[in-house]
């Protein structure tokens, strides 16, 4: 292990920032964040920047939709891999009948990642 002294903030900060704005890599530990908007058909893939080396965790936040108060919207993560993640949105209406969240409903959601990257 290395221990570094801290002597300019921002020198320690760029060290640690990996492959662009929206992610951190503390030693093999990679942090990834960045927001999505529609979900076509229902579904959206979102590709990592750095690619994970064994499957991360992931947790998503979300927008809603522009839906009637009395409709229910969800969305959850249907596959994760090391390289991206696919959401999954469905729309259940007033009445009980599910739907796709298409791409007219669709605010937005949050995502972060967090796993091993040790390639």
């Amino acid at each position: 292990m290395v221990t570094k002294v801290i002597g300019d903030w921002n020198e320690f900060i760029a060290d640690l920032i990996v492959g662009g704005a929206n992610s951190l890599q503390i030693g093999e530990v990679l942090i990834q964040w960045g927001t999505g908007g529609t979900l076509s058909g229902g579904e959206r893939e979102i590709t990592y920047p750095i690619a994970y080396t064994t499957t991360p965790k992931v947790f998503l936040t979300f927008d809603g939709v522009g839906v009637t108060p009395e409709d229910t919207a969800s969305i959850q993560l249907s596959a994760i891999s090391t390289t991206a993640f696919t959401v999954q949105g469905r729309r259940i209406l007033d009445g009980g009948a599910a739907t796709n969240v298409t791409d007219q409903d669709t605010k937005g959601f949050g995502w972060g990642s967090i796993g091993i990257n040790n390639a």
